[in-house]
């Protein structure tokens, strides 16, 4: 029998296969996440369990599910992981940054919010090196629950413990259509808006919709709806001015659904910096309200 010596330290790729295969339930969803083939993510748990000399997970039929061992492992995956990030980050910085964050956004915030509050918090703290990315709702929760981001503004966010979060606007999603009003629920397209949302759209309307399509594009759900005359909900801040020019017309009667921003960022985080991040926040959010 061969015996092999894995190194000490587990390179992160194994760590982030980890917390995927958790995040997931499954290694075959794990292995899309990450980018590599089902044998590769099932190699490198093996390794890791080995290194660790503990099973990590339960695979049946269904997938995998944590062990009592793995759902420890989770926050020490997810502290190297974050490590791995920052140190990613700040190694070739200038001298003059003495201070980084890692920030998502949602894609359909950058327009409305996010651009301006990215040139108000480098005037105001030049000191602080930014990395930003924009991406769809899910995937930025994910991002900092892993620790792959320190700060996010979605407008449907997952709270944990760890987690800290804080409301920046008020909006609400309403119902219009671009084609007859009569028309609308044969016309209605759905809009990820964010998983509640749509479960309670869908609970609250009783309907399913007929064109077999579902849209994530932010913003530009709009432009859509207006070039195919469908209906859909939208939040109210973004059709104000298309109704009034009469390219969607709001349907009467029809349910509203709270659809508040959220900003949420790591407990790990240092607190003055997040404190003055948030207010930057704030202060680009009073218009929006």
């Amino acid at each position: 029998m061969l015996f092999f010596d894995y190194p000490n330290c587990m390179d992160i790729t194994t760590f982030q296969t980890f917390l995927a295969a958790a995040a997931t339930g499954s290694f075959s969803g794990a292995a899309q996440r990450v980018n590599a083939s089902p044998s590769s993510v099932t190699e490198r748990i093996k390794q890791l369990e080995y290194r660790l000399g503990t099973k990590l997970f339960i695979r049946n039929k269904r997938g995998c599910q944590l062990t009592a061992a793995g759902e420890k492992f989770m926050a020490p995956a997810r502290q190297a992981v974050r490590a791995w990030e920052v140190a990613r980050h700040e190694v070739s910085l200038p001298d003059r940054f003495e201070r980084s964050l890692s920030f998502g956004g949602q894609y359909f915030l950058w327009d409305r919010l996010l651009l301006g509050w990215l040139d108000d918090v480098r005037a105001s703290i030049p000191d602080l090196a930014l990395r930003v990315t924009a991406g769809a709702w899910a995937r930025r929760n994910r991002n900092l629950a892993e620790g792959e981001l320190d700060m996010i503004v979605v407008h449907d966010p997952v709270f944990r413990r760890d987690i800290s979060a804080e409301r920046l606007f008020e909006d609400q999603l309403v119902l219009v259509t671009a084609g007859g009003p009569e028309n609308w629920r044969e016309d209605f397209v759905r809009i990820d808006w964010g998983r509640s949302l749509g479960l309670e759209i869908a609970s609250r309307l009783g309907i399913a919709p007929e064109t077999g399509l579902v849209l994530d594009l932010g913003q530009r759900s709009a432009k859509w709806l207006i070039a195919n005359h469908k209906s859909g909900y939208l939040p109210e801040n973004l059709v104000a001015p298309l109704l009034e020019t009469g390219e969607l017309t709001a349907i009467e009667d029809a349910p509203a659904f709270e659809f508040p921003a959220y900003v949420c960022w790591r407990d790990d985080l240092d607190a003055e910096l997040a404190a003055e991040v948030v207010l930057r926040f704030h202060e680009s959010a009073l218009g929006l309200s």
